[in-house]
């Protein structure tokens, strides 16, 4: 009963206003609303020139925020700061409709208040079903299981059971296991309540029988859904819910799944480096991990059986070896094994009904605000409507897939048939590229030489002129698969390359066993080698006069034979006097090396005499090999005029674009197909889609139901392999048109809106709260006001900085607001242009962050500070500095500071604090060399004594070190944890985000990080109190993406509040990062619209209200458009045209555009 009243106190907590009862009733909006343009509404510039929200609309949203007021001298330095990067503080005014009679009340007028009473309601019927079963006792688990197909109730008073169509109870905790060799679908589950225990078995493995080829949810598992408020929990819960067949219904039910994997992630959750290290201590003693950083103690992996232990304490791990069984057996081994496969199913239900218990009140306690809940309640519906289009995409794709490829290896057959005929007349040894592949011909006694004679039985020329065998190299590439056997000549190969005759920036590619894909240069030495190997001093099998013909372009290649003599002349031949022969040869040698003269230092020597060899460049940094020049990473450098080329004529283009073409296909195709689309009978299938005009029963109506888990980062992001990551439509890529594919049955349309610019916007607004109002900083100004015309938005301005393109840019923002470093953006400077030097990107990676993230400083901590005030290190003219009072050290000081720091920790063992009066100081107890040292300036200490000492005679012995050790002391380094030690905060200045940095990083470094908004604490994985300043990166990318998680909670929350105020019919879709996407009835598509911009109003006005800002900005208060269409795709325009979808949309599928309404048209629509 104790965890029942702790919970009850929790969400006592929850329901903080239910006092203030929110009693409005739902809005009906009447038609004659519309009858008129809503007229424009006045509202106010603030001394940055941003335009806010109108008075009228402002005090329905922020009453009771009082903002502080903004000294006058404070706003003048922002202003004059804002200049100093070309801004114009002026302003201009941005008109907004007046939406006040649309906006249904807001809660005490004020928006925190409204959004804490809506989000308790939404939760509180799903919290209360949670309670009762966390506050029962567990039923006794079944000592015999019924083993009849269908759900079986348990009663746990007398051991008896009965068939049921499903569980009676409206909370369970749920699992279900597959047989993966069969089908996706379920063959058993298992669920308790505060009741019973139930168990479901499917009948195709009651009868061993397959699974039938449609997905029907009558194939499925039903719980009896309605409209009815229902929980059902589980661990990876939504991997459960795509087995459940009542999920497929069109109409939204009142079922919603709780992960606790997602709650896990929350509470302590771990960054992908850190999971790493956790594994490599996963069979440490506890004495080891004493020594071991204190987070792994307070962390564990994501599954059952590491969750189960770390909470629930238990020594002895769950037994997870029957899980192989549903890997491995076929449906009638199992059956055979039902009752201890069903046993084991019930343990792992037991396993998660433990870790809820102590789980939920730690979730709680971590995310206190009940948004937080209701939006991962909402994310676990997600639902993609689709219909027979589904089938027909994946038929496509694949057959376009093969076209494609069968062309692709078409190209390279040819040339590795060509190739293998230079072993004729031996030209291969004068090819700077196949020279050193494997001639010699191969045994014909192998199932690769019986593979060859099948793929050349058709080639009757090929198969009687290699009769004695095939070279090594080229019969190395036979290969087979279902049956087929086939040269495998994908771009992976080794090989490839060399066929395709790569080169860069016009030199021949060579694969090195170490450094593997680069290009060979000659050395600067190379006419001498040359003579000496005609005089037979150097013996080598490298062509290497052919290799300078190519370098200089004298003798193109002849399809696979030996060189011929034809060449086009290089223009400065034309210079040369035809009257001077023999001048004209010494001066054409000059010339032809003259490409060695730029190259004298360039490259490595490999062995290969006359030649160098220069690495690729690597997209993650010169310390990194290149394993295939022909990948993706490469498709910009094959374009025409590119680094990347064939010597022969557009050969690597062409294939590289083909590749192209089947990339996203071939990493995305098994994900794709691995989607479980339930089809909806037609008796299911609702009266009002039925009659629709365009209602076709034979277009196969139905869903899938992506396997989102919707917390599944420490950010808590949600995690999703499929539906997360697709791609947008794009001409030269199979399959790319994924998304639009998803598609609203008769009678519905897909409503959603990209949130603009969501990390910067929310990452700029606490900058501008610290500094002093909307516009304050040049981050914030440049979000709201800057114009891309002039140059003066922030993608325009890090373009110009780091001298790149705009989209570039945008990368290189992005990954700054999320905590990446200089090392980072000159990876990026070098992917984005690999012809300039890492030098040359340094360069400008630093000038970019002295731009834009300023220059670094240190605020130091009570130990830096004490050093600081006791050392004296920095001397000033005019006598002794200042007691340290919170000032920024520059770099230079920190290192003075950590060598001080160093001297001292060799010199003290332990330090321990000493007040006197109001002054604190401390006594030193003195390491034996601090001792022995300490002797040399008081004769009565003895260097075997226990010496401790104050802070003066600390100061004393460091100054009489420095005096007489002076070379000694001059040699002692600090390392970089002794510096850090000494950091309270880092602190950026000069920079145009430097005050948004500080907040970030005041944030992520704070004893108890939570998100500005909503309060979600920090996973105790990355807690500052266990970590010290590690995994800073990590902590200030978790402060911008958990607060843009809040935001999209916060909008959840809100979409759902309007929807029941608007009488809007509809239902939760998907959300994909920072777009939401609805699925409502056709005629309250432009009300879902409205609603839509409304929430975006109600969620950024509850982001300023809670980082003390008592206004909006006009620019910001809707969605710049909200989609409405019919089917899913990045822009309503869009026709995503693609290779296996050459007509688009319109012509191909009968899909016109659909509509993008910003807040003006979407209010002309409602007039209609």
């Amino acid at each position: 009963m104790s965890l029942h009243l702790f919970l009850a106190h929790q969400i006592s907590k929850t329901l903080l206003h239910s006092h203030h009862r929110l009693t409005v009733p739902r809005l009906i909006i009447p038609p004659n609303t519309y009858l008129h343009t809503s007229p424009t509404t006045s509202s106010t510039l603030n001394c940055y020139g941003v335009d806010l929200l109108p008075p009228k609309l402002q005090s329905r949203l922020f009453k009771s925020v009082k903002q502080a007021q903004v000294p006058h001298y404070q706003a003048q330095v922002a202003t004059s700061e804002l200049k100093k990067f070309g801004l114009d503080s002026s302003g201009s005014s941005f008109p907004l409709p007046d939406i006040t009679p649309h906006l249904p009340p807001i809660l005490n007028s004020n928006v925190s208040d409204h959004f804490w009473q809506v989000a308790s309601e939404q939760v509180q019927p799903y919290t209360d079903l949670l309670l009762d079963l966390l506050a029962s006792d567990t039923p006794p688990t079944p000592t015999k299981w019924n083993l009849e197909p269908g759900w079986t109730r348990y009663n746990a008073s007398d051991g008896t059971w009965a068939s049921v169509p499903y569980p009676t109870e409206k909370c369970c905790v749920f699992d279900v296991e597959v047989c993966v060799t069969e089908d996706p679908r379920a063959v058993m589950a298992i669920a308790v309540t505060s009741e019973a225990w139930y168990s479901w078995l499917s009948p195709h493995l009651v009868h061993a029988e397959s699974f039938p080829s449609t997905m029907s949810p009558s194939t499925m598992i039903p719980m009896g859904s309605d409209e009815s408020p229902c929980l059902v929990i589980g661990h990876n819960v939504a991997y459960d819910r795509v087995r459940v067949g009542d999920e497929y219904r069109i109409d939204r039910s009142g079922t919603r799944y709780l992960d606790t994997m997602s709650m896990h992630i929350a509470v302590a959750g771990m960054t992908s480096s850190q999971r790493m290290m956790k594994l490599a201590s996963k069979n440490m003693t506890k004495e080891e991990l004493k020594h071991k950083p204190m987070w792994l103690r307070n962390t564990s992996m994501n599954g059952l059986a590491d969750v189960h232990k770390f909470y629930c304490k238990t020594t002895d791990s769950l037994d997870k070896d029957p899980r192989n069984s549903f890997v491995k057996l076929g449906l009638s081994d199992l059956m055979a094994d039902c009752p201890n496969l069903l046993s084991y199913c019930a343990g792992d239900v037991t396993a998660t009904l433990d870790v809820l218990r102590i789980l939920f009140p730690l979730y709680s306690e971590q995310c206190p605000h009940p948004a937080t809940l209701s939006g991962m309640l909402t994310m676990s519906t997600s639902f993609l409507p689709t219909n027979n289009c589904w089938e027909n995409f994946i038929t496509t794709a694949d057959e376009t897939y093969k076209t494609l490829e069968k062309e692709m290896m078409k190209l390279v057959e040819t040339e590795a048939e060509l190739a293998i005929m230079m072993i004729m007349d031996c030209s291969y040894k004068h090819d700077p590229w196949l020279w050193d592949l494997e001639w010699k011909i191969a045994s014909k006694k192998t199932i690769k030489a019986r593979r060859m004679k099948l793929i050349h039985e058709k080639k009757i020329d090929i198969e009687q002129l290699f009769e004695s065998g095939y070279p090594t190299w080229y019969q190395d590439l036979s290969d087979e698969e279902d049956g087929r056997v086939f040269l495998n000549l994908s771009t992976g190969k080794r090989v490839v390359p060399k066929l395709l005759r790569l080169t860069w920036k016009g030199y021949p590619m060579h694969h090195d066993k170490v450094e593997k894909w680069g290009y060979l240069i000659p050395s600067a030495d190379v006419e001498e080698i040359i003579e000496r190997i005609s005089y037979g001093e150097i013996q080598t099998n490298f062509p290497l006069e052919e290799f300078l013909a190519v370098v200089n372009k004298d003798n193109p290649m002849n399809t696979g034979h030996a060189l011929e003599d034809d060449m086009d002349e290089e223009p400065y031949i034309e210079e040369i006097s035809e009257y001077e022969e023999e001048k004209l040869k010494a001066k054409e040698v000059k010339r032809k090396l003259s490409k060695t003269a730029k190259t004298l230092e360039a490259g490595i020597d490999i062995g290969i005499p006359g030649v160098r060899f220069c690495g690729l460049p690597h997209k993650n940094g010169a310390q990194f090999r290149v394993g295939n020049p022909l990948s993706k990473d490469f498709l910009s450098s094959a374009a025409e005029g590119g680094d990347l080329a064939s010597f022969k004529d557009k050969l690597a283009e062409n294939l590289l674009k083909i590749n192209m073409c089947l990339s996203y296909w071939r990493s995305a195709r098994d994900r794709i197909r691995s989607q479980v689309k339930g089809e909806i009978e037609p008796e299911h299938i609702p009266a009002h889609v039925k009659e629709r005009e365009d209602f076709d029963i034979g277009d196969q109506y139905g869903a899938i139901l992506p396997g989102m888990v919707v917390a599944g980062t420490i950010t808590r992001r949600a995690v999703e392999k499929t539906w997360l990551t697709a791609s947008n439509a794009k001409k030269d890529r199979i399959g790319s048109e994924l998304k639009s594919y998803i598609r609203s049955p008769p009678g519905y349309h897909l409503v959603g809106a990209d949130v603009d610019s969501q990390e910067l916007w929310l990452a700029s607004v606490l900058g501008d709260a610290k500094l002093g109002g909307h516009g304050s900083t040049a981050l914030g100004w440049m979000c709201l006001q800057g114009e891309k015309s002039k140059g003066t938005d922030l993608h325009s301005k890090t373009a110009a900085a780091a001298q790149v393109t705009r989209d570039q840019a945008k990368i290189l923002n992005y990954g700054r607001i999320y905590g990446a470093g200089e090392p980072f953006a000159k990876l990026l400077l070098m992917q984005f242009n690999p012809s300039i030097s890492e030098l040359e990107a340094t360069k400008r990676a630093r000038h970019m962050y002295e731009q834009t993230k300023g220059t670094r400083g240190y605020k130091l901590n009570r130990r830096g500070a004490w050093l600081y005030d006791n050392f004296n290190v920095f001397k000033e003219v005019n006598g002794e500095p200042p007691p340290y009072k919170g000032w920024v050290v520059g770099r230079k000081g920190m290192m003075v500071l950590g060598k001080m720091m160093a001297i001292v920790n060799m010199l003290v063992e332990e330090s321990v604090k000493v007040r006197t009066g109001s002054k604190t100081t401390y006594r030193h107890t003195l390491t034996s060399e601090g001792a022995e040292l300490y002797s040399q300036l008081d004769d009565d200490v003895s260097s075997s004594d226990s010496v401790a000492v104050g802070d003066d005679q600390l100061v004393e012995l460091v100054q009489h070190l420095q005096q007489k050790y002076r070379k000694k002391m001059d040699g002692i380094k600090s390392d970089y944890d002794t510096r850090e030690s000494l950091v309270e905060q880092v602190m950026w200045s000069g920079g145009s985000e430097s005050h948004t940095f500080n907040r970030l990083e005041e944030i992520a470094m704070s004893r108890y990080p939570a998100t500005p908004v909503l309060r979600a604490e920090i996973t105790r994985a990355l807690d500052s109190k266990l970590i010290g300043r590690n995994y800073l990166t990590s902590r200030i990318n978790w402060v911008v993406q958990s607060s843009a998680v809040d935001y999209l909670h916060l909008l959840l929350v809100a979409v759902e509040w309007l929807f029941q105020e608007m009488g809007i019919r509809g239902r939760f879709v998907i959300s994909i990062h920072d777009e939401v996407r609805y699925m409502v009835m056709s005629e309250d598509r432009y009300k879902a619209a409205l609603a839509l911009h409304l929430a975006n109003l109600l969620v950024r006005s509850e982001v300023c209200a809670k980082v003390g800002l008592d206004n909006l900005p006009a620019s910001t208060a809707f969605f710049s458009s909200v989609d409405v269409d019919k089917v899913m795709r990045k822009e309503p325009s869009a026709d995503c045209v693609t290779p296996s979808n050459p007509l688009g949309l319109e012509k191909g599928h009968g899909i016109g555009r659909g509509e993008g309404l910003d807040i003006w048209q979407t209010l002309e629509k409602l007039t209609v």
